[in-house]
């Protein structure tokens, strides 16, 4: 089930113009364009999200920027369900993967080069760079007032101050969180319908080329991203090698075959695993506090794999 491997891929976070795929690229489908716009869409029953008001500024670049907190609510409208999940930290997450390469909407990641920290860095901080850095402490900011088309909830921390909740969803429309006071909105959006078999395709390339995947409902305003890693990634190590796509939703995305050759080339001896995260997502923001943000998102799944 495609729910299920969204829940076993780890999550990740593209521009208004598409990078054009190089020859020989393997294609999934043919996309038509549309405009981005700053705006967003206050959200209507069944409808496509449009231009309205409410959400944050859609930048012409990817986007890999991460905020200290996120309140993510995610909808699978063909089972009925919306899940609300949330952290908030004192700081962004600490990431032991670092940026080495980036083409077009996607990027390299590769970890953290081996160093030692002296003193020793205590449990609370990591060795990086021969520099203790430390972990980020979760924050408690009160209840979450949750409201969607089909219902109302007010979410309570955990001990550990998570955040979780699930819904019932059968529409469209605008999702508003209501927490410390602030108040962030952000439409709910349809799944990506993919214009042809993406897995197929990617299963199909040569050593070297491109992908592009394409689907035939791009929509204003929403941006797209897509984590890939191997069975070392996938099951909570530390991969050799993963890439992060992050792009404006123009109906297309091309992943670099360099790339790709990297994740083919890592760890897939360890059960389950070659299931990526492929998500389209909308950000609610407030002028008042950029510390953290509302992402409402719906996702599908993309498989790719190395030699077993």
């Amino acid at each position: 089930m495609k729910r299920q491997h969204h829940l076993l891929a780890l999550c990740a976070t593209l521009a208004c113009s598409e990078s054009a795929p190089s020859p020989g690229a393997a294609t999934a489908g043919t996309a038509g364009t549309v405009g981005s716009s700053s705006t967003g869409d206050a959200g209507r029953s069944g409808s496509v999200p449009g231009d309205a008001g409410g959400l944050a500024h859609i930048p012409s670049e990817p986007d890999f920027d991460v905020p200290a907190g996120v309140i993510t609510v995610r909808t699978w409208l063909s089972l009925g369900e919306t899940e609300l999940s949330a952290v908030f930290a004192d700081a962004p997450p600490l990431r032991l993967h670092r940026e080495s390469e980036r083409i077009g909407q996607c990027r390299l990641m590769e970890p953290y080069e081996p160093s030692s920290c002296t003193p020793a860095c205590g449990s609370s901080a990591a060795c990086i760079d021969a520099q203790c850095r430390v972990y980020p402490t979760r924050v408690g900011r009160g209840p979450i007032d949750w409201a969607w088309p089909d219902g109302q909830q007010i979410v309570s921390s955990s001990d550990i101050d998570g955040y979780h909740a699930i819904g019932e969803a059968r529409n469209l429309g605008e999702v508003v969180v209501q927490v410390d006071g602030l108040t962030l909105r952000a439409p709910m959006g349809h799944a990506m319908a993919p214009e042809a078999d993406w897995d197929a395709a990617l299963a199909a390339r040569a050593s070297g080329a491109d992908v592009s995947l394409r689907w035939t409902n791009p929509s204003p305003n929403a941006r797209v991203r897509l984590h890939m890693t191997d069975c070392i990634g996938s099951h909570g190590g530390l991969a050799a090698a993963e890439v992060e796509c992050e792009a404006a939703d123009t109906g297309a995305l091309v992943l670099p075959g360099a790339f790709l050759d990297r994740i083919v080339a890592g760890d897939w001896s360890h059960g389950e695993c070659g299931f990526h995260t492929f998500e389209r997502y909308y950000i609610g923001t407030s002028d008042e506090d950029d510390t953290f943000r509302l992402e409402t998102v719906t996702g599908e799944s993309v498989y790719f794999a190395g030699s077993r």
